[in-house]
């Protein structure tokens, strides 16, 4: 294993990752590679409550491991009618900086199948979800990383109605087109681009990553979901070094420039002390 770089030279950064769905040993051991691939900082989020208090209880600041508390828009319908109250108290916690992980999907749920397309009251759920957590992350000052699954149009709609640039916030696996992406970042939002753009195939996003300017781009994995091109492996955070890489060849910049820019972003945008 490669030596772990000092804190002040390590620059990567991932946005978006479930640490909690790993299990300890296997999650170490992910965390020991990070640090040698040189991940500074990384957020793991919540899905609902209980893997809100999970990401909480694994934040560890002073080794770059931050926390995001939310209720993920497949969970809408079963969050409990306080879970904001009982997130505003999560976020209290060192080392939470985003309400994460918040927003819509009204496609299907890759985990039970349940598909959002023709269930109002499904969708509902997740749209009377999605403003409790905004105005949640407006009281805290929080900024929102957000799923956007064939949901980015009544997305857009709800951010502005409830004034979600007030904080602004991440798109998590960011995919939309060139129109609605110029109306997110006019709200604040970051471009937020993981494993997917890795593919040759998915050159709708490769042309968001060379359409997103430098001071917008985030990096995230997912893990330990989105899997990688030619990576048949579970997905981890050492592998934002491969996502930046793609990043920085799709763009035509040296890496550390791409490494460089997301890092700044990162910090700016949760409020991290560098």
């Amino acid at each position: 294993m490669a030596k772990p770089l000092a804190p002040e030279k390590a620059r990567l950064t991932d946005c978006h990752v479930h640490l909690d769905h790993l299990v300890p040993e296997e999650r170490e051991r992910a965390l020991e590679r990070s640090r040698a691939a040189g991940v500074r900082f990384l957020v793991t989020a919540g899905m609902d409550i209980a893997s809100s208090s999970a990401a909480v209880a694994l934040a560890l600041p002073t080794k770059g491991i931050l926390a995001g508390v939310g209720v993920h828009p497949w969970n809408a319908d079963r969050a409990p009618r306080d879970f904001a109250q009982t997130l505003r108290q999560e976020a209290n916690s060192p080392g939470v900086v985003a309400i994460a992980e918040a927003g819509l999907d009204f496609e299907n749920n890759v985990f039970t199948g349940v598909s959002y397309r023709d269930n109002p009251a499904l969708r509902q759920a997740q749209e009377r979800v999605l403003r409790e957590e905004i105005a949640l992350a407006c009281e805290l000052r929080l900024p929102l990383v957000l799923h956007a699954r064939g949901a980015y149009a009544p997305l857009v709609r709800i951010l502005r109605e409830e004034k979600a640039d007030r904080v602004g916030g991440a798109i998590h696996n960011f995919d939309t087109d060139v129109s609605t992406a110029r109306v997110l970042f006019d709200l604040q939002f970051l471009a937020s681009f993981g494993g997917t753009a890795t593919f040759p195939t998915q050159t709708a996003v490769h042309a968001l990553v060379r359409f997103v300017p430098l001071d917008r781009i985030l990096l995230e994995t997912d893990s330990p979901y989105m899997p990688l091109y030619q990576d048949s492996q579970k997905n981890e955070p050492a592998n934002v070094a491969r996502v930046a890489q793609s990043l920085a060849g799709l763009r035509g910049i040296a890496l550390e420039e791409l490494v460089q820019a997301t890092f700044e972003n990162f910090t700016a945008l949760f409020g991290v002390s560098r």
